[in-house]
């Protein structure tokens, strides 16, 4: 549990965003905060995390096994 707590809530929303819509702008738009600032809360939190939730290839960001499972509701 300890290590929950090092991890920002407002990068796992972040991350949730991207996996649920698909692209940083949309996410960014619907969290009211900028792209840059949304790319950096995730790569901070991919840090956090120890492993990575995108893939990154060029302007794409896709989701690896743990970011899809992000964006999964229900």
């Amino acid at each position: 549990m300890n290590s929950l707590n090092r991890i920002s809530l407002s990068g796992l929303r972040a991350i949730e965003a991207v996996a649920r819509l698909g692209t940083l702008t949309a996410a960014a738009d619907e969290l009211g905060v900028t792209s840059g600032a949304l790319s950096q809360r995730i790569t901070r939190t991919e840090a956090q995390l120890g492993r990575p939730v995108f893939d990154r290839s060029g302007q794409a960001l896709r989701p690896t096994q743990l970011g899809r499972g992000c964006g999964r509701t229900g």
